[in-house]
């Protein structure tokens, strides 16, 4: 079962793994990124980063929705990673197997982008992304671990 849609661009780190996949009991994660599933040395990086219990996929844009759709009814508690919420729209669109929400973590301060939280700052296309998710119906909420409470978009000043 498809249990968490998460935006991070670090992708799988540190407080991923001890937080987001051992508080969620995460049995598989879809990460879904074109550069790295291009990257034969990203994805091995990556696949040596999760805990041996963990499964991956590493896939790209066009292949998510497909590899979602095989995983979605499926017992085993699975994470989709993106690096960006404009990935995330791209797969919202292309399948319904997702859950209606989107949990924005940490975002980099990177060139044009703009403070969302203290932790996430967004581009002005990923702002966007989020404003279509919403009108789409999709929850869009800030969080960096699960304990955390949550900033919704509604709350965010874009």
């Amino acid at each position: 079962m498809i249990d968490l849609l998460r935006c991070d661009d670090r992708l799988i780190h540190g407080q991923c793994i001890v937080r987001v996949i051992n508080d969620g009991n995460i049995g598989r994660i879809i990460l879904v990124d074109d550069f790295t599933a291009g990257t034969p040395v990203m994805v091995n990086i990556y696949k040596m980063a999760v805990p041996p219990t963990v499964k991956i996929d590493i896939v790209s844009t066009a292949d998510g929705a497909a590899v979602i759709e095989q995983y979605a009814e499926q017992k085993e508690s699975v994470l989709v990673l993106v690096k960006d919420p404009c990935v995330a729209l791209k797969l919202l669109k292309a399948t319904d197997k997702l859950p209606r929400e989107l949990n924005i973590g940490p975002m980099s301060n990177r060139n044009n982008t703009k403070k969302a939280t203290f932790y996430s700052y967004l581009l002005p296309e990923e702002a966007a992304a989020c404003r279509e998710l919403t009108e789409m119906g999709i929850r869009v909420f800030f969080r960096q671990v699960p304990d955390e409470k949550e900033i919704e978009w509604t709350e965010v000043k874009m």
